[in-house]
């Protein structure tokens, strides 16, 4: 099991105390600056919100007799310059020949302790009444040869640090062990001391008798082991056994020790032999000394220091970096004294930075409803799912002045055994075989939010043992060259340059080259528990909360509590699936029975929830649903007159489950009922109107009717000009037109439609065109009228055969045409454009144009007109409302935005249950394609267009389909629906949430891009399985290489009925897609990118690019969802747009 963390005492704030209590007292630790606004006395620790707090705990001072600066120069620096929020101090608890100022002592030297005293604490006191590191916490430490073994800081902290009484307890600590020579100290107080203890300082278990001293006279003090792997003159190397000693005299008291050395400019990194980026082996290490001892669950922790004692000096020495200059901790701190900085870092939440590599780290690991910090330790049961979440932050830049940036984050782990005992080979055993990177991760894994922070989320699988989990980053790739082996850091070379200042700048560039940041650890203790205990728990809190009057689907769990799985069952089906949706909402309350089994390994229960569903009495319980298509497929709207055969099938559904129908069908007008097939189709072919009566019984004496009439006609329409057929004017005259008659027996759709214009002041022949269409759709013949404008006189005189004062067309001026020439009079309007400003141009009862700011690339002249009646594309069976335009521009290239096409249209006529709707015309596939548009009042419709093209509004018959007004994807549906694209079913519905299969996708793009099979010969292994209605267009998209299918052992298969996945089509898209030019600033940085097949992630890219693809509200993009109706449209839709079709 892991060691249970100790309670955290809570503290007054005690410089506040000191200072209150007990006015005499020397302060050695200062909070705040003279004059600052004293904090309430009665707060505690706990009622402080806290903080992150920055500091270190080992530098050096002029009273060491290795260093070279000041007091206030190495405060200054901390808290001035590098933004410390507290400082403790560890000159070497050796004899001192100096002052804080580096002035030799008058009387010689002192104990280090006495040093503190005289001259440390007094001065800082001063400099803080001078108004000095104001709010900053500072504490006069001490760094202890240990008897045998190199160093430890130590902090002699207490109730009320800075008393005569602390300042006196190092001064005893002093004498009793370390050699100091009895007679620097005062004589009563060797006496005292010496009658309570005996001095001890030789040996390694003076060495535990010092730390029993500290645990049992000052229990909140620290002892942190400074650099451990280094051994200098007669000290012996620590091993893994004596940490372990000294954590177990007090774990408050040793709890962690200098992994990431203060990377002196020596030799050797942080003058130790065997560094890894700087931190000490036995951290670097994977699986090595910290984490053998986090495998015992022991909560011991790692910092970083400077160990700073000077700055270069004429070019013969440097130290290293200054307090926070090169390496930081960050602890959380509740409180404002020493004692909450110390119980901080013992809680072990707290991470160290080399290089500012970042600033802020979060990281924590929840499961169970439970979540913990670093230094936390997060209680599970066997088989709970554990989550965690990782936010961090790093600076612009840091104090070297370089960008930072965290290449990867290692998230470590290791399994935790338990305590093992002394005197065992294990004791000794100095590394964890369980220790692995569980996870790397890189900047593809983490998003970023709002508020700047880096974030991960990662689900680590079921909990089954008892583990830690631990942070590593650097700004490294996994493999540099000297630096890293697949992400491991590489052992520190030596620098043997000779010249100190070029060895010092080399150090200082690699230092800053090659950073890291350490976290401390979250462990996780996991009680063991058997499966039947899991699914007893799931049992009790599964709960489906009222399902007394159901009315919308119910959302069903499927993962339980402690690695459950669930499954569920309905007792009846047909009104509501095994997943909770409801398939028919009934007339009247109906019950049903919903059984969950719930599984873990070999345990099983079931718990069953009794559901009502309410009933709704506006339900029919019975309805009648009727397809109706001519003979080219299209959908025929009962009534309507048509030239072509009909077919009419009909459906009866039931909202009563269980209930059985029977069909009737009356074809004459005395009501003769006869038996109906459901489904079965009746042909219609002959002309006439064809009334059908349909009857619908249940069992259950439901009824109801569905009357449908077809209406044939075949016969064309008849013109009769009225007047001659040939006509002549003299230059001048007025011209009306004289008009003409049509007669059909049907009616007519609209009016005649006559194209074509005479020009009574250019001398030549003109032609009149008549068409007609009626109600059916039959043409009539079209008849022609010649009008031939000869000269006039020099008088000027004319007549006015056609009898009246039309209108007549004058076009702009241009060069006399010849008489049998036919003059351009089209209507025509030219606009100058410029790209980032846009323009509006207008022709007078024709319709307008608006390109918007950025749509073209450069300055254009843009054209609108009228396209000629004669050389208007052909509109086959299409019934145009409006004349044909056309929009062109005198420079290529693609719109970057819509352009909005306003078009004036005869709104008499559009038929009934017809439409305006604006069609382009694609000059590749030479056909009319739709658009669509909004129509407003007055007979104008309006649609934004994405290429320059020609346009025309037509008479459309849009297809009976329900369900679509409010649904978030009819504003692409629309489109291929009019273009045919997508089709609606035989009960008039759209289904827009159904699942798409890969044979309709492939049936709908190739219908959208208007493709066709050019013969492949490729044959896939399941081609018989491909349904006749879509084989030519599976052979068009394989022609095109849109589709490949997946190769099985050596053959080619299709997979015609299996669902579409989004990845699969995101390919399809793609493949579609490489003719198209058009991208967008979009980044499919999705939340699950990982998810995503590495076979399909090009395309999904190149598909967010290109507008096409999206995500989900929540940042994924769900590569293994299948593709719904309303995805294929919305997408096919976008696909258009980007292909400009």
């Amino acid at each position: 099991m892991i060691l249970k963390k100790s309670k955290i005492r809570v503290f007054l704030t005690s410089s506040l105390a000191v200072l209150l209590l007990a006015p005499n007292f020397s302060l050695q630790t200062v909070y705040g600056a003279s004059g600052e606004s004293a904090p309430d006395i009665t707060s505690t620790a706990s009622e402080h919100s806290g903080k992150w707090m920055t500091g270190e705990y080992h530098a050096h001072t002029y009273e060491s007799n290795d260093a070279q600066e000041s007091l206030k120069s190495v405060l200054d620096a901390a808290f001035e310059q590098n933004g410390f929020d507290w400082m403790a101090l560890a000159d070497h608890l050796r004899v001192s020949d100096r002052d804080d100022e580096g002035v030799n002592l008058p009387g010689g030297s002192i104990p280090m302790s006495q040093g503190i005293v005289d001259y440390q604490n007094e001065k800082i006191k001063k400099l803080q009444a001078e108004g000095k590191y104001a709010g900053k916490i500072i504490f006069s430490g001490f760094e202890w040869d240990m008897p045998q073994y190199d160093h430890a800081a130590v902090g002699i902290v207490t109730d009320h640090p800075g008393s005569a009484e602390a300042l006196k307890a190092i001064n005893q600590f002093e004498y009793l062990f370390t050699n100091r020579d009895v007679s620097m100290f005062d004589p009563a107080d060797v006496a005292k001391w010496s009658a309570a203890d005996t001095r001890a300082f030789s040996t390694k278990e003076d060495t535990r008798t010092a730390m029993k001293w500290l645990s049992s006279h000052y229990p909140d003090s620290y002892v942190l082991i400074n650099h451990p792997s280094r051994k200098n003159g007669t000290s012996s190397e620590l091993k893994i056994e004596d940490i372990r000693d000294f954590n177990n005299i007090n774990p408050n008291l040793v709890f962690g020790f200098e992994g990431m050395l203060g990377n002196q400019m020596a030799s050797d990194r942080g003058e130790t032999p065997e560094t890894y980026g700087g931190t000490d082996v036995k951290v670097a290490q994977l699986g090595g000394m910290w984490d053998a001892l986090l495998g015992e669950g022991r909560r011991f922790w790692n910092f970083a220091n400077s160990d700073f004692h000077f700055k270069t000096k004429n070019d013969q020495f440097s130290s290293g970096y200054w307090p926070g200059e090169y390496s930081k901790n960050y602890t959380w701190v509740d409180g404002s004294d020493i004692n909450a900085v110390v119980d901080g870092m013992r809680s072990g939440k707290s991470f160290s930075v080399f290089g500012d590599l970042i600033n802020v780290l979060e990281f924590n690991v929840s499961g169970d409803g439970q979540e913990e910090e670093m230094g936390g330790e997060l209680d599970v049961k066997q088989g709970d799912d554990l989550e965690l979440t990782i936010r961090f932050k790093s600076p612009q830049q840091n104090n070297n002045g370089d960008a930072v940036k965290v290449d990867h984050v290692d998230l470590i782990s290791g399994e935790v055994h338990g305590k093992v005992d002394p005197g065992t080979p294990d004791y000794t055993k100095a590394t964890n075989d369980t220790t692995k990177v569980l996870k790397r991760f890189t900047s593809e894994d983490w998003t970023t939010d709002s508020e700047g922070y880096n974030v991960i989320k990662y689900k680590v699988e079921a909990a089954d043992k008892d583990r830690y989990f631990r942070l590593r980053g650097t700004n490294l790739g996994t493999d540099v060259a000297g630096e890293t082996v697949n992400g491991e850091p590489q052992i520190d070379p030596k620098n043997n340059t000779v010249d100190n200042l070029t060895r010092f700048e080399e150090i200082n560039a690699r230092n800053y080259s090659d950073m890291w940041f350490y976290s401390n650890p979250i462990f996780v203790d996991v009680e063991s528990y058997s499966d039947q205990q899991a699914v007893n728990d799931t049992m009790t809190a599964l709960d489906l909360g009222d399902t007394s009057a159901v009315t919308s689907d119910l959302t069903l769990p499927t993962e339980g509590k402690h690695g459950t799985s669930i499954v569920w069952k309905s007792s009846n089906p047909v009104l509501m699936t095994n997943e909770g949706r409801i398939i028919f909402q009934p007339k009247k309350d109906t019950k049903l029975t919903l059984t969950a089994t719930i599984q873990r390994g070999l345990a099983t229960e079931t718990k069953s929830f009794e559901v009502t569903l309410s009933g709704d009495d506006s339900i029919t319980p019975l309805a009648l649903h009727s397809t109706l298509k001519t003979e080219n497929g299209q959908a025929y709207l009962s009534g309507d007159w048509t030239n072509q055969s009909v077919s009419v099938s009909v459906y009866a559904s039931v909202y009563i489950p269980g209930a059985d129908v029977s069909i009737q069908l009356a074809t004459d007008v005395n009501g003769n009922f006869l038996p109906y097939e459901s489904g079965k189709v009746i042909e219609i072919s002959k002309e006439g109107q064809h009334q059908l009566q349909f009857k619908a019984t249940d069992s259950l004496e439901n009824k109801t009717t569905l009357p449908l009439a077809v209406n044939i006609d075949r016969t064309a329409p008849v013109i009769t000009l009225k007047g001659d057929s040939r006509l002549s004017l003299t230059q001048g005259d007025d011209f009306k037109d004289p008009g003409a008659d049509v007669t059909d027996k049907v009616g007519i759709a609209g009016s005649i439609l006559v194209t074509g214009t005479v020009d009574v002041q250019t001398p030549g022949t003109y032609t009149l065109k008549y068409n007609a269409t009626d109600l059916a759709g039959n043409a009539a013949t079209e008849i022609v009228r010649t009008v031939v404008v000869t000269a006039g006189t020099s008088s000027g005189e004319g007549n006015n055969n056609g009898g009246g004062n039309g209108p007549v067309a004058t076009p702009a001026p241009t060069a006399a045409p010849s008489p049998t020439e036919q003059p351009s009079t089209t209507p025509r309007v030219e606009l100058e454009v410029k790209a980032q400003q846009g323009g509006t141009g207008t022709l007078k009862d024709v319709g307008s144009f608006t390109i918007p700011a950025g749509a073209l690339s450069g300055n254009s002249e843009i054209a609108f007109s009228v396209i000629a009646a004669d050389e208007t594309p052909a509109m086959g069976a299409l019934q145009a409302v409006s004349e044909a335009v056309e929009l062109t521009s005198d420079k290529a290239g693609m719109l970057n935005k819509p352009v909005e096409l306003s078009l004036n249209y005869d709104a008499t006529k559009i038929t009934s249950g017809h439409k305006a709707a604006i069609y382009y015309y694609n000059e590749q596939l030479k056909k009319w394609i739709y658009v669509g548009g909004q129509s407003q009042t007055g007979g104008t419709i309006t649609a934004s267009l994405n290429q320059l093209a020609k346009y025309a509004v037509f008479n459309y018959q849009a297809p009976s389909i329900t369900g679509l007004n409010t649904h978030w994807s009819t504003a692409f549906t629309d489109r291929l629906i009019g273009m045919g694209v997508m089709k609606g079913y035989e009960d008039h519905t759209f289904r827009p949430n159904e699942d798409v299969t890969r044979t309709q996708f492939a049936s709908m793009i190739v219908r959208a891009l208007g493709l066709k099979s050019t013969g492949s010969t490729v044959k896939f292994a399941d081609q018989s399985a491909i349904p006749a209605w879509a084989a030519d267009d599976v052979a068009a998209a394989v022609s095109a290489g849109i589709l490949r299918g997946y190769d099985v052992n050596g053959k080619m298969f299709f997979e015609p009925s299996e669902k579409i996945t989004r990845a699969e089509m995101s390919v399809m898209l793609a493949n579609a897609l490489k003719a198209a030019h058009k991208k967008t600033d979009k980044e499919g940085d999705f939340a699950d990118l990982t998810s995503i097949p590495q076979w399909a992630q090009a395309s999904v890219k190149a598909g967010v690019e290109a507008g096409i693809l999206g995500g989900f509200e929540d940042n994924t993009f769900r590569p293994e969802n299948n593709a719904t109706r309303a995805e294929a449209a919305t997408t096919l839709y976008k696909l258009l747009e980007a292909l400009y079709l």
